[in-house]
């Protein structure tokens, strides 16, 4: 026979830590809601903010890259200060990047080596996610110190850019620069292992043929 539960009074309700707990809970719900609801709605508005504020300075950078590529395109005197602006003004953004790789490459055209070179540098510090620009970046970093007929140091870059970034496409191309430039130092057995390598592991590539041409030398 099933044993039948005592009913508990008003008196033994108010005194049970249970009911106590929940009355408790819903007075500081009924006392605090106000303020919660506030503070979401703070947090809302400060992350609403926080999301156009960035929106906001994304626009303003694509819009001032934009007006500098266009004076590049023109010709126009400003050109490379807009560049240095965009990369003063928006440091560390992508359209900064692109700012850097376009200054380094004007000044590379003008043959002013050394802010080529200081551009470049900042870009492989800086960024290096972009497998053209990192590419345009290092190999006319390389082509600078050839032109100032450090080829050692045109050859160690283009193996630093072999070794960083083994799965790049412009491998093949790497490989044949650093054996040129070893080639020029006098460096025979660094030559030939550049060239060696194109011809066993790039053989369908456009650079194979200079390799074999610079093996038949080395022989």
């Amino acid at each position: 026979m099933l044993r039948k539960h005592k009913r508990l009074t008003k008196k033994e309700l108010k005194k049970d830590p249970l009911v106590i707990f929940i009355a408790q809970a819903v007075d500081f719900l009924r006392n605090e809601w106000l303020k919660i609801g506030s503070t979401i709605l703070v947090v809302v508005l400060v992350i609403s903010l926080a999301f156009f504020i960035v929106r906001g300075k994304r626009r303003s950078a694509i819009n001032a890259f934009d007006v500098a590529f266009t004076a590049l395109n023109n010709d126009a005197p400003e050109a490379l200060d807009l560049l240095k602006r965009v990369v003063e003004d928006y440091g560390g953004s992508r359209i900064s990047g692109e700012a850097l790789i376009k200054l380094g490459n004007s000044y590379f055209l003008m043959k002013d080596y050394d802010s080529a070179e200081k551009y470049f540098k900042q870009y492989i510090d800086k960024f290096s996610d972009d497998p053209i620009y990192v590419f345009n970046a290092y190999n006319s970093l390389g082509g600078i110190y050839e032109d100032k007929g450090d080829y050692l140091k045109a050859a160690e870059i283009y193996e630093n850019f072999i070794n960083k970034f083994s799965n790049s496409i412009f491998l093949s191309k790497m490989f044949l620069n650093a054996g040129k430039a070893y080639f020029l130092t006098g460096d025979m057995n660094a030559a030939k292992r550049n060239f060696t390598n194109i011809t066993n592991n790039y053989k369908d590539s456009i650079e194979k043929q200079e390799a074999t041409y610079f093996l038949e030398i080395l022989k």
